[in-house]
């Protein structure tokens, strides 16, 4: 993956308006040899109006979620925020191998990107690495991405 497009994916990431969107859905998969991970949404607009949105994440290489689903609940599902970023002290942390890992040695996460969807405290948490993500949205009816 091109630095040009890592650029282009964090840009794209971090300029959606995650603040109080809604999570209604996570889920990963593998489509043909890729792995994704899918997460479900309400985009908010400037307005505050929600549109149902789904957003995939492409060739991903390791997912963490820590999600309390009682207070995801109680916060009416609310996103506090997200971003992505190339490096993170998380991506450092599963980059390296535990001792009873069966994969030793580098893992070669270097090409992923780290994006991070926080919860309205004390919801949780979820952790990506992944190299591109699509975002499919009932408003526009198209997919923007890579």
């Amino acid at each position: 993956m091109s630095t040009q497009t890592k650029d282009s994916a964090m840009q794209r990431f971090n300029a959606m308006p995650w603040h109080d969107s809604k999570l209604v859905g996570f889920s990963f998969y593998r489509a043909g040899e890729e792995e994704q991970v899918k997460i479900s949404l309400e985009l908010s607009d400037e307005s505050g109006a929600l549109t149902p949105a789904e957003v995939t994440f492409r060739e991903c290489a390791y997912v963490e979620a820590k999600v309390y689903l009682e207070a995801k609940r109680m916060c009416s599902d609310d996103i506090a925020d997200a971003e992505c970023n190339r490096s993170s002290d998380w991506k450092k942390g599963v980059s390296n191998p535990g001792p009873y890992d069966v994969i030793r040695g580098d893992r070669h996460l270097e090409g992923y990107l780290h994006f991070r969807i926080s919860l309205c405290p004390p919801g949780g948490i979820i952790d990506i690495l992944a190299k591109d993500f699509v975002l499919a949205s009932e408003a526009s009816a198209s997919v923007a991405g890579g």
